[in-house]
């Protein structure tokens, strides 16, 4: 049987980047999560909780949650901005540690070319070999940052970004070891971009480290939008209302025997219509109900 932490995370209530003007108030988010009958959370962008660490720490203790981590969301792709993507890395690594969380995310930030064709494999443009090999190395040397201060470093496809569509993520799991990094799958992503998440963790095995769960109305998905203009529509959904196979999820975390922390997400944009809290309650009862976490 799979054993699985359910988790919640700021990107429910659209929290991105820790600058947005709208961005909810870090108690709202907090409440929410603990409201939905969590103990975990993943800390959102670095600068949106409390920079001084034993503020982070107390906000989270005072509602019962733990860390598992947060993650870096930037230009992979683009070697010029490798310096600063690496001291986002050192960055979010001293607000993991400082908090007790184990994992880092890094997840390549949708650029205009591929956010415009996300979610279509024959119209998105790929790297080129000099950029791939770039994107691979920046990864392994914010996988070895991590290992070095006791975090694991996984890797998030996410659609509009330039790892998205299975063929990307195969490439880049041929080039790093499974010692160095491992895959956090998301299921809302892996939908977005045309697969099936139950037969990805199926395939990828032992390679999934981290989860991110989460699902996708397939309406909005299909009229071909640009990937923040999908957002701003709602293309992410409540578990449940979309084209996530929960039981199908259920049975192969189980066969795989998966064992972690499993975030529940709704991408959105910051104050839009609708219950965040609400939304997240109703996913994790969702899930819950189909045996998961």
């Amino acid at each position: 049987m799979s054993v699985i932490h359910l988790a919640g995370g700021p990107v429910s209530w659209g929290v991105d980047f820790a600058d947005t003007p709208g961005n909810p108030p870090p108690d709202v988010v907090l409440d929410g999560i603990a409201g939905a009958g969590l103990c975990w959370t993943e800390l959102g962008p670095v600068g949106y909780l409390p920079s001084e660490p034993g503020a982070a720490r107390a906000a989270l203790r005072a509602r019962g949650l733990g860390a598992v981590g947060t993650f870096v969301f930037d230009d992979l792709h683009r070697p010029a901005a490798h310096p600063a993507v690496l001291a986002a890395v050192d960055a979010a690594l001293a607000a993991i540690t400082a908090t007790g969380g184990t994992r880092l995310v890094l997840i390549d930030r949708p650029s205009e070319p591929r956010a415009r064709t996300a979610g279509r494999s024959d119209a998105a443009p790929r790297l080129g070999a000099a950029d791939w090999t770039a994107l691979v190395d920046v990864v392994r040397r914010a996988a070895e940052r991590a290992a070095a201060v006791g975090v694991r470093a996984v890797v998030h496809p996410h659609a509009g970004g330039y790892v998205e569509f299975e063929d990307e993520v195969d490439r880049l799991l041929d080039a790093i070891p499974a010692v160095e990094a491992g895959l956090c799958l998301d299921t809302g992503h892996a939908l977005y971009a045309g697969g099936d998440p139950a037969a990805q963790l199926l395939r990828y095995g032992p390679r999934v480290e981290h989860l991110h769960l989460k699902d996708v109305d397939g309406a909005v998905r299909d009229r071909g939008l640009g990937f923040w203009d999908a957002i701003a529509a709602n293309v992410f959904c409540p578990v449940g209302d979309g084209l996530l196979d929960l039981v199908a999820v259920r049975q192969v975390l189980d066969t795989i025997g998966y064992a972690g922390f499993a975030t529940v997400e709704q991408d959105r944009v910051p104050g839009a219509a609708g219950d965040p809290a609400a939304d997240v309650r109703r996913s994790v009862q969702r899930l819950r109900a189909a045996g998961i976490g």
